[in-house]
């Protein structure tokens, strides 16, 4: 019999993502995987006994990025730089949401799965932290109203990398539009 064919973590979280994305949970299969990989399936076998494992694994990883990423913003710079950061950061997790509603369809096969949910849960949370300190910075410096409520505030900047970009606008113009949008609305004021 042959040896398995190697791969890095770095491989497998990149196939992952694309396959992820590509066919759903659902469709999602260690065959495709270990397709896509070029390797056997026994090879991924070897570090996760079932795709529940694997897809839990990849989304606290995904999520552990998502926050370190948007964590970075630099919050010397001024507030319209920050939102600028923010929104260019959030643009980079554009499958962030996708992926992680994945994540309630996953069954709770194992004890770790169980366990790896609440984390993903508590890590949820500390995404919103970098953009509260946004919205808090710019309500005290007058680009947000204060009395707008921060919840619904952070949903809607969240919900932004959403908006399907049909115009097919460079992304840079694209991010630029929704910037605009956010700091001044759509009034003509």
């Amino acid at each position: 019999m042959g040896r398995d064919k190697k791969f890095s973590t770095h491989d497998l979280w990149q196939a992952t993502h694309e396959l992820i994305v590509e066919t759903g949970y659902q469709g999602f299969t260690m065959s495709l995987l270990a397709a896509k990989l070029h390797v056997s399936r026994a090879a991924i076998y070897k570090h996760y006994p079932n795709k529940e494992e694997l897809l839990i694994d990849f989304m606290v990883e995904k999520m552990r990025y998502s926050v370190t990423l948007l964590s970075e913003i630099d919050f010397t710079q001024s507030f319209e730089h920050q939102l600028r950061d923010l929104l260019e950061r959030m643009f980079q997790l554009k499958d962030l949401h996708q992926i992680l509603g994945m994540a309630s369809t996953i069954e709770d096969v194992s004890p770790v799965i169980t366990e790896k949910k609440q984390v993903l849960s508590a890590m949820h949370h500390e995404l919103y932290t970098p953009l509260n300190q946004l919205i808090t910075k710019g309500k005290e410096q007058g680009f947000i109203d204060p009395a707008r409520n921060n919840f619904l505030l952070l949903g809607f900047i969240f919900q932004t990398i959403d908006i399907p970009n049909h115009a097919g606008l460079p992304l840079d113009t694209f991010i630029a539009e929704i910037q605009a949008l956010i700091l001044h609305g759509i009034s003509n004021k």
